[in-house]
């Protein structure tokens, strides 16, 4: 119970600090702190798999957003962004309150299921990696395409407008 009433405001601080933070990069090492404090905590409440796979891969491909972050951003963008926060703050909030109500919904439900929890068969990783890779393969391959599909458009939307594009022809 310690190691949570620790961890949770690190992580919450982490990832406030994460969102209002207007340059790139402090925004990135602040979202890699979240990850790695929620994988810290993973690993705290016994579930080892999860706590390495967050390390591994969000933590790890964190360092990659922190490139991609600086190589797709403009200078100067710091003061555009502060100047519009004020108006995203209601359309941010419309959109965060009703999935923070599914959210509390939905841990109250998990609270009050209480000892049902306690009968779910155990699974290994052994199990937990085959069925990953195996079953839900097709699964794990469009999430890869997807979010190549989100680089590939955030680094055209952060192309200043009406540059053209160097060509190999150009030289």
């Amino acid at each position: 119970m310690i190691p949570l009433l620790i961890l949770t405001p690190l992580i919450l601080l982490a990832a406030l600090g994460a969102v209002w933070k207007a340059r790139p990069v402090h925004a990135a090492l602040l979202l890699a702190l979240t990850l790695a404090l929620n994988a810290i905590l993973y690993l705290v409440l016994g579930a080892d798999f999860i706590g390495l796979i967050q390390f591994m891969v969000y933590v790890g491909a964190v360092a990659v957003l922190i490139v991609f972050s600086l190589l797709i951003t403009r200078p100067g963008d710091e003061a555009e962004e502060i100047a519009r926060r004020p108006r995203s703050l209601v359309t941010g909030l419309a959109c965060s309150l009703p999935v923070l109500a599914v959210l509390l919904f939905m841990v109250s439900r998990f609270e009050t299921a209480g000892s049902a929890a306690t009968d779910a068969r155990s699974v290994s990783i052994e199990q937990l990696g085959t069925t990953l890779f195996t079953t839900h393969a097709p699964a794990v391959m469009a999430v890869g395409v997807l979010l190549t599909a989100v680089m590939i458009g955030a680094a055209l939307f952060a192309r200043e407008p009406g540059k053209k594009t160097p060509t190999p022809s150009d030289s």
